[in-house]
């Protein structure tokens, strides 16, 4: 082989390499966009972040399991629910799930207005930093990450509500949403 055809390898090797790695290797932070492509909606159709600028995105990784985010699950329906679909839209993503269960779950949860998907191989949820649960990222109207928030409790789920209130504040200001009542 003379250096011509090792260099010509070489580039070869590196163009698949580079084009090999996740579009979002990187860790995740506050002011970037996030990856666009969440998976496929109820409708089988993909769900993209982009296709809903204007509004505060959340996106939610959260698994049965794990009792935060079963009570994180009706929050975040309440929030969907009091802002409007047109003002927030929340995307619970079941990380790391057997998709059978998460049909099962789906089917159980079938009265919130949340839309969820699933990322039962993970491969999502690493395109967007999770390492654990609960994981939220929350998307401002400019479609960049405003917040992330990992491994939060209960008791921070005030704080995020006014976070979320701080950033409609930050464009048209809607109504307000208040902390629903759990059980």
């Amino acid at each position: 082989m003379n250096r011509s055809q090792i260099g010509r390898w070489l580039l070869a090797l590196l163009g698949m390499l580079v084009f090999a790695m996740p579009a979002f290797a990187g860790k995740l932070e506050a002011g970037m966009e996030p990856p666009d492509q969440l998976g496929r909606g109820p409708d089988g159709k993909p769900v993209r972040i982009s296709e809903h600028r204007g509004k505060i995105v959340i996106v939610s990784f959260w698994a049965i399991w794990c009792p935060p985010c079963r009570k994180e699950l009706p929050v975040l329906d309440a929030i969907q629910k009091a802002a409007g679909p047109d003002k927030i839209r929340v995307f619970s993503v079941n990380w790391k799930e057997p998709r059978e269960r998460f049909l099962e779950l789906k089917r159980k949860l079938n009265d919130m207005s949340l839309t969820l998907l699933s990322d039962a191989s993970g491969k999502l949820g690493a395109q967007y930093g999770v390492d654990a649960i609960p994981h939220m990222v929350i998307i401002g109207r400019d479609g960049k990450i405003a917040a992330i928030h990992r491994g939060y409790s209960e008791a921070m789920l005030d704080g995020l509500i006014e976070e979320i209130n701080s950033l409609w504040q930050q464009g048209e200001a809607p109504a307000t949403v208040e902390q629903p009542e759990t059980t």
